[in-house]
């Protein structure tokens, strides 16, 4: 047998990448000398230890690319005091299938309601689940996008947009959109649509209002035929988490769906 004694491991464990192997060894190596490790359950565990600490890198990492605002988990979600929706609902939407079937999905009802926080949990399970997601205020992609248009780098923005496995545009309607709206949305929508590849929108006003936010009825009916076409709407009424500990009587609140 040939004398490996001059080999470098840890300039190998560096070559091949291994960092997490590279850190642990020696601990691990203790460790399978006290427990009678066989070579193959050390080998094993150590693999292991490297393949989840690349996938939380991973997780982190594209969790950061997605611009979330904040970052939130549907264990998270109060479906007890924000009794309008069920977990159930949202199941086709928690599974890998809600990325390979282009499931989209409407989140609407007034401030306070929960929808963000629903649609930053359903992209953050996406990219848990191994898929890219981007978050983006709909205010801020439509002037993004006007802008573009001005440019003349339209299509290019619009690509970056398409590109990611999950789209996430927040609060349509909740500030006022450029004249231009419906016009420099529909192309994103559109082209993902056709591709297959989800969007999820939270939005504080009613579907049919949606032609008034965009200044372009038929475009907006166009553009939700096509959202709906592979998706559903969800109306989150009950009342607002923000102002859960005051009295409902002093806030004229109904629980009646928005």
């Amino acid at each position: 047998m040939s004398d490996i004694t001059h080999i470098d491991l840890g300039a190998l464990l560096k070559r091949l990448n291994l960092a997490t192997v590279a850190r642990i060894m020696a601990d691990f190596e203790q460790q399978a000398a006290k427990e009678s490790w066989t070579h193959r359950e050390y080998l094993v565990r150590l693999m292991a230890e490297e393949v989840a600490n690349r996938a939380n890198t991973r997780v982190t990492k594209l969790a950061r690319y997605a611009h979330f605002p904040f970052l939130k988990t549907i264990e998270e979600f109060d479906f007890t005091f924000q009794s309008t929706v069920r977990r159930t609902q949202l199941g086709p939407y928690l599974g890998p299938e809600f990325v390979t079937e282009g499931r989209n999905l409407v989140l609407s009802g007034k401030p306070g309601r929960g929808k963000t926080h629903i649609a930053v949990a359903l992209a953050y399970r996406a990219i848990q689940n191994g898929f890219e997601a981007r978050f983006v205020g709909a205010t801020a992609l439509i002037d993004e996008l006007c802008a573009a248009a001005r440019a003349g780098s339209l299509r290019e923005t619009t690509a970056a947009y398409v590109q990611p496995h999950v789209l996430v545009i927040d609060e349509v309607g909740y500030l006022q959109h450029a004249d231009a709206a419906a016009n420099v949305l529909y192309g994103v929508i559109d082209q993902r649509c056709l591709r297959r590849r989800p969007i999820v929108f939270t939005t504080n006003k009613k579907l049919r209002e949606w032609g008034q936010v965009l200044h372009d009825e038929q475009l907006a009916e166009a553009l939700l035929d096509r959202v709906l076409e592979r998706g559903q709407h969800i109306a989150l009424g009950g009342r607002s988490w923000r102002t859960r500990n005051v009295d409902p009587a002093t806030l004229g609140e109904e629980d009646s769906e928005a």
